[in-house]
């Protein structure tokens, strides 16, 4: 056993752990950002207006991440990113406006595009292909599992604080802030790289040379694939993702508070759907693991939209999460297999930036039809964004040459 684990390059660990703080941090400020804002005296409409800037913001943030990729180093990126994304949390406590909130939420968001795109690159790069599965099951393992630490603080610390709600508020957002300074401080040991054989390095040079202009062209339809495939899947996951308590609300007369229960259990699941993603794909290869995956999605939404008791229905909503996060390290594995490694972070953070993209314009579909009180419908249109998107993923092909035998590619082999 401490020999796999010396196996793993200790630049992965410090990923994995700022992937911990990262998580620690999104979780305690989602968790009180609204209520700050309604303490404020911003209103829910305004709250979407705020989050809609954001995710724009976001969203576009790949465009200046891909120009300056071609002049600065990975390892500047990653550190530019994480300050970007690290200091407007100092800001939070302090917004009291539209503008205000708009700005610094924009911040955090396109700082956060280029730690996911960067980082999951650099990360990706320091292991063999066959293993990257399970990096990206370990980094949402890592995320999510910080959620659940992260809801648990603000639980627990909100009953132990005796200050006013505004107070309280900004206490937890200055908790996110200092989650985030720990994660800033372990990016830098994560962008770290490990050095290649000079014998296995030459070999993979040979090997792009020869595949190149083949490699190119094949590219050209895997970015086509992998934009459409991660817009569609963030289309069909944000009707849970934003809309799973006005769903329960619509459907089914429970209180608040019962709802609340419900989807507290949502990250637990999620965690053990990224646990059996590098499982699958071991015994069955990733685009059928995919293929499996999304018809499993596409099977529970449309059975979610008929008349089911709660406890079915509820049932269907986790493993909805679980086949989520069984995709999303399949995902990012396609991301990288199908493009040259000096392209890997423009389909990564394609990837990232289609799948906020996809997930911020259903969003405004799911919210016109539930407003409707037409809860089956939003089903319907996550469950065909659902089977879209998981087909357009099997749609990518690996370019890739086959690994070089030599014992570094036995990297994360049997972590």
């Amino acid at each position: 056993m401490p020999g796999r684990f010396s196996a793993v390059p200790r630049p992965v660990y410090f990923y994995l752990a700022a992937s911990f703080f990262m998580g620690l941090a999104n979780t305690m400020f989602d968790v009180v950002f609204n209520f700050y804002l309604a303490e404020r005296g911003i209103s829910e409409g305004d709250a979407g207006v705020i989050y809609a800037i954001a995710t724009g913001a976001m969203a576009v943030a790949v465009v200046p991440l891909l120009f300056l990729g071609r002049y600065l180093s990975q390892r500047t990126l990653l550190i530019g990113a994480s300050v970007l994304y690290t200091l407007p949390f100092a800001g939070l406590p302090f917004v009291a406006s539209i503008a205000s909130a708009s700005v610094v939420l924009s911040l955090i968001l396109a700082g956060m595009l280029g730690l996911l795109s960067v980082g999951n690159a650099m990360a990706g790069s320091q292991v063999p292909a066959e293993a990257r599965t399970r990096l990206f099951s370990g980094f949402f393992i890592s995320y999510l599992g910080a959620g659940v630490v992260g809801s648990a603080v603000v639980s627990v610390g909100s009953g132990w604080l005796h200050t006013s709600d505004l107070d309280t508020y900004r206490f937890f957002l200055l908790l996110s802030f200092l989650a985030a300074c720990v994660m800033l401080v372990l990016r830098f040991p994560s962008a770290g790289t490990v050095p290649k054989a000079a014998a296995a390095a030459a070999a993979a040079a040979a090997a792009a040379a020869g595949h190149e202009v083949g490699r190119t062209q094949g590219e050209k339809r895997n970015f086509v694939a992998l934009f459409v495939a991660a817009g569609f899947l963030g289309a069909s996951i944000a009707l849970f993702f934003r809309f799973a308590n006005v769903l329960f609300a619509q459907i089914y007369d429970i209180s608040v508070s019962d709802i609340s229960l419900i989807l507290g259990t949502d990250k637990i699941v999620s965690i053990f759907g990224a646990i059996f993603a590098p499982v699958l794909v071991k015994r069955f290869s990733l685009r059928p693991s995919t293929a499996v995956f999304g018809v499993l999605a596409v099977l529970g939404l449309v059975l979610q939209s008929l008349t089911v008791p709660l406890a079915v229905f509820t049932v269907l909503y986790l493993l909805r999460l679980l086949f989520n996060y069984c995709l999303m390290p399949l995902l990012d594995t396609v991301a990288m297999s199908g493009f040259a490694p000096a392209r890997q972070i423009v389909s990564i953070a394609l990837r990232q930036s289609s799948f906020y993209l996809g997930g911020a314009v259903a969003a405004a579909v799911y919210g016109e039809l539930l407003d409707g009180g037409r809860w089956q419908s939003a089903l319907w249109v996550s469950a065909g964004c659902a089977l879209v998107g998981s087909l357009a993923m099997t749609l990518v092909r690996s370019t890739e040459p086959g690994p070089a035998a030599g014992r570094e590619e036995k990297v994360l082999e049997h972590a």
